[in-house]
């Protein structure tokens, strides 16, 4: 009879850790949680040695939850996953809880700058919540591999991770040919397109038996070649001669956000520096949160030094 209230409050138990563990925490390890605040397993016991948050930051001091600092996630984590419905962790005085940072931050240090911010050399430029000089750096950066700037009155700023306007009128965005302007991240994009169908090779019969020449390459480079939604991408191969032909999904593929990577079409989201969690947004990359020493761009494609 006492099988009966045991079973039940592991069921109970169960209940209370399994929408973390679906929500995204199967690449967790067995002494891991899912923390899906911040999209990334946390460990159930915190470190013997922590280190402190940066100023203007703190942790929890709520008597329920565990929580401490982590430079790994740049965020504070708590030792054990959040029940649903949870109220938000209490902070110490003069804090309040950020959600999207995951860390008590103080109410007195204003989060974001405004236009009264900007000096008489400066514009404001609202999309990106930031004051540019009038007509621009010196010596504008490039563009990373996969973006540019439109022609003329933009340029590349690094620190927010797309193009900004040399003015507070710019002119209205014309890329160069083949590249389309995305207005949600303020910068050019090559136009996909796909390659074209290679000319069917001979069939060979010996017998009953029937052999395709190169019939895996006649898969993947035939009429049809790759699935609904797929982009077939050229595998570099030895001495870096093309060789063959892959299915790639470059609306979600990390490595090949947007095109081809082989090609120069797409970008690999894993380069860029700085960042902790990428991810690949309609062909897109999208920076989730960044490394320690860096904070995300406004942008939210980028990671800044600080």
């Amino acid at each position: 009879m006492s099988l009966l209230p045991r079973l039940v409050g592991t069921l109970a138990l169960l209940a209370l850790v399994s929408p973390s563990v679906m929500a995204g925490g199967s690449a967790c390890n067995p002494n891991e949680f899912w923390y899906n605040n911040q999209s990334c397993c946390a460990p159930y016991s915190p470190p013997q040695t922590y280190s402190s948050p940066p100023p203007g930051k703190s942790c929890p001091s709520s008597d329920i939850d565990t929580w401490y600092w982590s430079s790994d996630k740049s965020c504070c984590l708590p030792t054990a996953p959040p029940p649903p419905s949870h109220p938000a962790p209490t902070c110490q005085s003069g804090h309040v809880w950020n959600e999207a940072e995951s860390c008590c931050s103080d109410i007195n240090i204003p989060s974001t700058p405004g236009p009264n911010d900007c000096s008489n050399d400066e514009f404001w430029f609202h999309p990106t919540t930031t004051c540019l000089p009038h007509g621009g750096p010196p010596n504008p950066p490039n563009p990373p591999t996969g973006s540019d700037c439109p022609q003329s009155g933009w340029y590349w700023d690094d620190k927010q991770g797309c193009c900004v306007p040399l003015s507070p009128t710019p002119p209205t965005p014309e890329c160069s040919v083949e590249w389309k302007w995305l207005a949600r991240f303020f910068k050019c994009t090559p136009v996909s397109t796909p390659p074209s169908t290679p000319t069917p090779q001979p069939t060979y019969h010996y017998g009953d038996y029937t052999t395709n020449w190169r019939k895996r390459a006649q898969k993947l480079r035939g009429n049809s070649l790759c699935p609904n939604e797929m982009t077939a991408c050229p595998v570099v191969g030895s001495y870096g001669v093309l060789s063959d032909y892959e299915c790639i999904d470059t609306d979600q593929e990390l490595q090949s956000c947007g095109g081809c990577y082989s090609t120069g079409a797409g970008q690999d989201c894993t380069a860029i520096r700085g960042a902790w969690n990428v991810g690949c947004e309609y062909g897109h990359c999208i920076v989730y949160n960044c490394m320690t020493g860096y904070k995300l761009a406004k942008s939210g494609t980028a990671c800044i030094p600080l």
